[in-house]
């Protein structure tokens, strides 16, 4: 693919795409899409540059798949739903007098909605204008919740992580209610009131005792005696150590088809204090073991990975990784499936989707390379939008709630956090590792 091509047909397409949508004035949907172009920057070298992994990492190709998946959307809306689109794009970055220069643009007081900027700064000169003029605004990119603060008119399309602690208190309501949990923390001090708060969902959702039959408990016993056996480890016959308690398996054995009680517990452990030192002394053969550790250090996760690997050899464990271990590079497939590991991930992308395929072809198509991320979140926001534009039109904002469609790489789920303040979406997606593949653990995720 020729460079010159590719930024050729998005020159075009930015004065172009204006033409959409024929019909009387009040018929036309108008979108002023404000995305990081750097257009300054495509001079004469620019184009006649061969591609390369260098010319491709820089500016003026930094946004341009959300762009570009945004304008599959509206296409698409405009050839399968008719709808009249006006769209006019801002090639607007961190340079806060872009902002000024969109904003002064009479064209942009009659816009239905405006999606970005992406930058903090520039976003919230573009926000005060839409607070003045009663449009709605998009930020694409932020998680910080305090951008919906007292601006009703905002929609934050990233969820904030205090939004995972909701399906984390499903998952262990529904699924890990029977376990002990350990709340393993980084020993970072602004963790504080997040860690609190998992502690009070793992208190009122973890039951108190757990019921093991007799017959399932000899049975691991031997198990794993026939294991040491194996490996010249010394032990009693009659004794064996779980969960801090001393089992007699005479007794046991005696008593086959009853049952032994285990207390479940909750046991913190502050990492860079402790390690995983106390874990020896209250987790469970017997039943699982839900650690739910948060730390966003990749240190701290790739030691994490290791020494539970190893204590899945003794314990079965399931390991919940918060707030965004999705992130992190290297960590081995081979370990996540042996902890049965649980990520929450504001994108999850099926390729077996047949909206997914879809879109991959239509992008090849178009643009001779293959999506990226932003391509999917591009799409997704462009196609969410649109619908709800062209469906309640000026009364969007009071019907969001409301409005869900299937999208490409999450849903949007939106909520006000307070009577005054803007949307933010509160989906997070959650899956785990089975055999070599990741399963969608929410696909039927209450609002």
């Amino acid at each position: 693919m020729k460079m010159k091509g590719l930024i050729t047909k998005t020159i075009v397409f930015l004065l172009a795409f204006n033409a959409i949508g024929a019909r009387a004035q009040h018929d036309t949907c108008r979108v002023a899409l404000m995305v990081p172009l750097y257009l300054e920057q495509v001079d004469r070298d620019f184009f006649d540059a061969e591609p390369s992994n260098r010319t491709l990492a820089t500016k003026p190709f930094s946004f341009l798949h959300f762009y570009e998946g945004f304008m599959i959307a509206a296409d698409s809306m405009a050839n399968s739903r008719g709808m009249n689109v006006e769209l006019k794009v801002y090639d607007v970055d961190s340079d806060i007098k872009k902002a000024d220069t969109a904003v002064i643009d009479p064209w942009l007081k009659t816009a239905d909605l405006i999606v970005g900027p992406f930058h903090l700064k520039p976003f919230n000169v573009v926000k005060q204008f839409a607070v003045e003029n009663n449009i709605p605004i998009v930020n694409p990119i932020t998680q910080r919740s305090e951008i919906i603060d007292n601006q009703p008119n905002v929609i934050k399309v990233k969820p904030s992580m205090e939004w995972q602690l909701r399906p984390l208190d499903s998952l262990v309501k529904n699924y890990y209610h029977n376990n002990n949990i350990f709340i393993i923390r980084q020993n970072r001090y602004g963790d504080t009131a997040i860690i609190n708060k998992i502690n009070k969902i793992a208190e009122r959702n973890i039951d108190s005792c757990a019921y093991v039959e007799n017959s399932y408990i000899v049975k691991t016993i031997k198990k794993h005696q026939k294991r040491w056996k194996y490996l010249n480890v010394a032990f009693e016959k009659n004794d064996y150590l779980t969960d801090n308690v001393s089992l007699n398996v005479d007794s046991l054995s005696r008593c086959i088809d009853d049952t032994t009680v285990f207390y479940n517990k909750i046991i913190n452990i502050n990492y860079y204090r402790d390690s995983l030192n106390f874990v020896k002394d209250y987790a469970s053969t017997m039943r699982n073991n839900l650690f739910i550790v948060y730390g966003s250090d990749k240190v701290f996760a790739n030691e994490i990975v290791n020494k539970v690997t190893k204590l899945t050899e003794y314990y079965p464990i399931t390991v919940v990784m918060l707030p965004e271990w999705s992130k992190f590079t290297g960590l081995f497939n081979d370990n996540l499936m042996k902890m049965h590991a649980i990520y929450f991930d504001d994108n999850n992308i099926d390729y077996q989707n047949i909206r997914v395929e879809s879109f991959i072809c239509k992008f090849r198509n178009r643009y001779e390379t293959e999506p990226s991320l932003q391509a999917y979140e591009g799409f997704d926001i462009g196609w969410y939008f649109l619908n709800a534009l062209n469906v309640w039109g000026e009364y969007m904002m009071q019907y969001l709630p409301d409005f869900s469609i299937p999208l490409l790489h999450t849903h949007f789920y939106f909520q006000r956090n307070a009577e005054n303040s803007g949307y933010e979406n509160t989906f997070w997606n959650v899956y785990q590792f089975k055999g070599y593949n990741k399963i969608v653990l929410n696909n039927d995720y209450e609002k």
